[in-house]
This record gives structure tokens, sequence and C-alpha cells, in this order.
């Protein structure tokens, strides 16, 4: 989609030429009355769009530093060309560094996004649905990383990734879809990474992050959307190390999410196996689906190579 595209459907004076982030098509504008904002693709069909646009205006109404569709005269989110669009406030601020107190802030508004603050069962967001793979996928899965991680000279972390994806196939996937009941379901952004954040407070205050990149959300357990943050919060950003969690960065994210919600015994016993669910269904994703030029990128290629090592053993629950 050529931005001037974007200008004139939304009505906006400027729609910058060169992406925010080399990442994804988001785009920098301005709107007739001189706000910045944000041009961005949003979920892919009009009701799940529109649906979206209903969950974070709630969020925002309830006081949760997300972001929502902005105003600009115009329908909002709006199709253009084949592709689902929203216009968002921008948000000036900091990216995230790595530091101690930005992990505590992010965890906490992990935490208040996950204590249910709106009501989404009347909105039409996307319900999460267990995969169907069959064994024969998930050994084809194998197959495939086995050759990525040799393209890239590390195929002996080949037996860490087979030994995940045999377990979760054998163990986690069938006592999460037995007790799925057990796993509380509120709204979630399903991608909740450092790069998805901007802090917006001063540089010694409170880091304030805003979530602004909310669209690919629904209805899912929110101890799936605690465990993707485990597995990807690094993931595609540049100020983040090259790794996932350190235990000491682990025990500050999640003591600041707990502080703001409490799991129920059984999301508790559940833990391990929704880690392992979001490292195989989430992070062997990255892994497959990463180019060679993410490869060839030293932060990033050292941020997959830790992924395809790790595993749940790292992340207890404080």
């Amino acid at each position: 989609m050529h931005p001037t595209d974007l200008a004139a459907a939304f009505d906006l004076t400027t729609v910058e030429p060169d992406p925010l982030t080399r990442w994804a098509p988001v785009f920098r504008g301005t709107a007739r009355d001189g706000a910045p904002v944000v041009v961005k693709r949003t979920a892919t069909e009009e009701g799940r769009a529109r649906a979206m646009a209903g969950w974070t205006t709630r969020l925002r109404g309830a006081g949760l530093p997300v972001v929502a569709p902005y105003d600009a005269g115009t329908p909002n989110p709006q199709q253009v060309g084949q592709e689902w669009w929203v216009v968002y406030p921008f948000e000036a601020g900091a990216p995230y560094a790595g530091g101690r107190d930005q992990l505590a802030a992010a965890g906490e508004l992990l935490g208040r996004l996950h204590a249910d603050p709106v009501r989404v069962d009347d909105l039409g967001l996307r319900e999460y649905a267990f995969p169907d793979s069959t064994e024969e996928d998930m050994e084809g899965d194998l197959v495939t990383l086995e050759r990525v991680l040799g393209e890239q000279g590390e195929a002996g972390l080949a037996g860490s990734v087979a030994t995940l994806g045999r377990r979760w196939w054998r163990d986690s996937l069938p006592v999460l879809r037995d007790r799925a009941d057990d796993l509380v379901r509120t709204g979630v952004c399903s991608d909740y990474k450092a790069n998805n954040l901007v802090f917006t407070g001063p540089a010694d205050g409170d880091p304030a992050p805003v979530l602004v990149d909310p669209d690919n959300g629904g209805v899912e357990p929110r101890l799936f959307d605690l465990a993707l943050a485990v597995v990807l919060f690094h993931n595609e950003c540049d100020g983040a190390p090259g790794r996932l969690f350190t235990a000491a960065e682990w025990q500050t994210f999640a003591t600041a999410y707990l502080g703001q919600v409490e799991l129920t015994p059984a999301e508790r016993e559940l833990w391990p196996a929704a880690l392992d669910h979001m490292f195989w269904e989430e992070g062997s994703w990255a892994l497959e689906d990463n180019d060679a030029q993410a490869w060839a990128d030293p932060r990033q290629r050292a941020f997959l190579l830790d992924l395809a090592a790790a595993g749940p053993e790292r992340y207890p629950l404080p």
C-alpha cells in the first residue's frame, strides 16, 4: 500500500514514505488538525477490525495506556486496497532499552490488561482456538527447523527443539486441551513485545509504557499471553539484549505482573504446559519465519539462538 493512498483514505495531510520500523508497515503521518498520528494495518477483516477498535477504545476509556483509533473525521478503521488499516495517535517517548524500571513497568501493564478491566464478550473479538495440528505436522516442522538451524551452523540446537516439540505434542497440548475450562480468558493483545511499547515517562521517573500495537489481539487464555511475553518479548527489538529474559529479569517482570492480577491455582499448575505451548507454537514459528536478513543481524541472531535453546524450566512463577 502506497502512503499517498493511506493519506487520501484517512484525509491526512501527510504520510511519510518510510515505515517507522523495518519489521512492519507502520507509517508516521499528520492529521488535518496538525496532530501527529500513526497509520498501520489492523485486523484482517471488517468485523475483527471494528472489534479491535471497540476494545482499545474501552481500554483507553478505562484509563489503560493503550492506543485507540484517532478521530480523523473519516471511517477509522477502514479498508484501503485489500487490507484494513487504522490511524492511532502518535505516542512520543523512548523505546525499550532493557532497564529494570522499564521491565517492571511492562510487567505491571500486562497485569493490568489481564485483570479483565473491560467487557469483551460483546465485541466480536477473535476467539482463541487450539491448533488442529497432527503429529505429522509437528514432525515436519522439526525437519524444517533442523534445516534452518543447520544453515546457521547451529545444528546442535535441533535436539533441544525436537525435545520441545515432542513433549508439547505428547504432554502439554493434551493437558491444555483437556483443562481448557481452567484457563481464564480475557482480552489480550497476543503480541506483548518490547517493540510494541513506547515509554512516555521522564528519564528519572515512572517509565509509563503505552501499548502501541494491540492489533493482533483477541479473547484468549491470559496464561498464554503471559507465556508469549516470555518467548518473544525481546524479539525484533533493536534496543533489547540478544536473548530471552534472564532469571533476574523474569523475576522483575513477573513480580510486577502478579502485583496486578492473581492467577488461579489451576493457572499456576498449568504454567509449564503453557510455556511449552508458546515456545512451540510461537517460538518455532519465529525460528522458521525470520529471513536471511534477520539472521544476519547480530542482535536478532543471538535472540533466535537463545530461543532455540530455551525451555520452561528457566521461567518459574514467583
